[in-house]
């Protein structure tokens, strides 16, 4: 299906944030399949928050396509989870795979990336999947639905239900402005089974080698990269709202290579630190490493 103008879906949001529609979970989920159809997806990686949208998504449109980005690195609970919900609740939940399966991934770039360069590790196995569906023009859907919180943490604090993005897309986070209280009461009261490492004080579940139980019950995503500056995958901070420099993607280190020489200054180093922990490159890596996811994940 071809996708919508640019100009009218931004008149379209405008309308639905005069109407308070984004403020309104259920209504912005209505309002975003009615707009979208099958231009609009949802990514999760089961946190409580992508569970309450989920939920919502199998009394709205259970045939929307909502997708696990599967890494290779999952927990096996996680995996499992994946069979239950789609078993008894019907949606439609698909995986999504990275270009390189775990296999030829190990083999390319060693069993420990996520240690030596944990942002070229999501940038591969995460964004680049999601960029397949999503990520520019050239994606399958233009409407993104995430999982996304303001209260998670500092780099969500400025999350909208309605997020218009570069590339006429469309990033839609229903629970933008819930608290994480709301969040536990909404699962209590639909009685809506929960990932099975919640129990086990893992609040938010990523890939295993990056994932631990929270150390601090505060907040929900301190066991995400423990020990790194690192808080984010990339899902949520690469691409940008409308108007915003993109960030770059994460560089690929060079090896066995001559450097080489000119006549430039020489730089401070190959990347800097970013807010979110990911790296900064002076170029980006492989384009087309296309591995879809989300968190949204997940983190979703």
């Amino acid at each position: 299906m071809d996708r919508i103008d640019a100009a009218i879906l931004e008149e379209a949001v405008e309308a639905a944030r005069k109407d308070g529609i984004d403020a309104d979970a259920q209504r912005l989920l209505e309002w975003a399949w009615d707009l979208l159809g099958d231009r609009l997806m949802m990514s999760t990686a089961f946190g409580k928050s992508g569970l309450c949208i989920l939920h919502m998504i199998k009394e709205i449109a259970p045939e929307m396509p909502v997708y696990f980005l599967e890494t290779g690195f999952h927990f096996q609970e996680s995996l499992d989870f994946f069979d239950q919900l789609k078993t008894e609740w019907g949606v439609n939940l698909e995986k999504q795979y990275p270009n390189l399966r775990k296999t030829e991934f190990v083999d390319k770039y060693g069993a420990t990336l996520y240690e030596s360069n944990p942002g070229l590790c999501c940038q591969l196995n995460k964004v680049e999947p999601m960029r397949a569906l999503w990520g520019d023009e050239s994606g399958r859907y233009q409407g993104w639905i995430a999982g996304v919180r303001r209260d998670q943490s500092s780099t969500r604090a400025q999350a909208e239900g309605i997020e218009m993005m570069e590339n006429n897309l469309i990033k839609i986070q229903p629970l933008a402005h819930w608290t994480r209280d709301r969040v536990e009461d909404y699962l209590k009261e639909n009685k809506i089974p929960l990932h099975p490492l919640f129990e086990r004080g893992y609040p938010s579940v990523g890939c295993e080698p990056c994932t631990q139980p929270a150390s601090d019950p505060g907040d929900e995503r301190s066991g995400r990269w423990a020990g790194q500056a690192k808080t984010e995958c990339g899902l949520h901070t690469f691409w940008q709202k409308k108007g915003i420099t993109p960030n770059p993607a994460p560089e690929e280190e060079k090896k066995d290579e001559e450097p080489e020489t000119n006549d430039e200054p020489e730089s401070d180093g190959d990347a800097e630190s970013r807010p979110n922990g990911d790296t900064e490159p002076d170029e980006k890596a492989e384009s087309d490493c296309s591995r879809s996811d989300t968190e949204a994940g997940s983190s979703t």
